[in-house]
């Protein structure tokens, strides 16, 4: 029969055998200065050799230039599509029912050229059927210069589509209550704001020059 001193000894023993570093030595694959743990001066989150995580928008091209860029996403300065069936340009409208319990608008004297006089410019639309509300929004600018990029815009209207509405309309007032003869265009977005994301499209129509008064003989 093994002592009970003894029997106690071999258990010890056997413990520090299986126990990893102990006063055999350390674990050789246990490393405390390894250069991928963050010391507690580093910034955390995956970004230790910066003192900020870096900002990839404010260096070279954006992420989505090449995607801008492709042939196949529709060029902004065109005719919207989308969540439209249709777009003119008009002098007026009528309103009839829908079986939807909505409003259909027709435009009335649809043309691209009004004359100065006109008291305003209407852009009637037609949507696609939809199962949540929206909004359209119209930004009248002066297309008299090149730049697309101009953020004076002259006018801007808002329309609210339910449910049930199938059609609606924008309707630009002239600067300054009169009318400057020259192209205008009606940049389009959906959406609860206007910016390059929810632009869809654009629209133009010209004001005709004044008349000339006849000569007196």
């Amino acid at each position: 029969m093994v002592p009970h001193n003894r029997l106690l000894s071999i258990l010890v023993a056997i413990m520090l055998l299986t126990m990893p570093g102990t006063a055999w030595g350390k674990d050789s694959s246990v490393q405390t200065d390894s250069s991928s743990v963050l010391q507690p001066k580093d910034t955390q989150h995956g970004f230790s050799q910066y003192d900020t995580p870096p900002d990839y928008f404010s260096d070279g091209p954006s992420l989505y230039d090449s995607y801008s860029q492709s042939p196949l996403v529709p060029s902004l300065d065109k005719k919207p599509g989308g969540v439209f069936l249709d777009l003119d340009f008009a002098e007026s409208f009528e309103v009839k029912p829908t079986t939807r319990g909505g409003h259909t608008h027709i435009p009335v004297r649809s043309t691209e050229t009004f004359p100065p006089s006109i008291p305003s410019v209407y852009l009637v639309f037609t949507v696609h059927e939809h199962l949540s509300s929206y909004q359209i929004i119209g930004r009248l600018f002066s297309d008299s210069t090149t730049d697309m990029n101009d953020p004076q815009w002259l006018d801007e209207d808002i329309v609210d589509l339910a449910t049930e509405d199938e059609s609606g309309f924008l309707k630009f007032f002239p600067p300054d209550g009169t009318w400057q003869p020259g192209p205008y265009r009606v940049e389009i977005f959906v959406g609860y704001i206007a910016n390059d994301v929810n632009k869809l499209g654009t629209m133009r129509f010209t004001i005709a020059p004044h008349p000339v008064a006849p000569a007196l003989p």
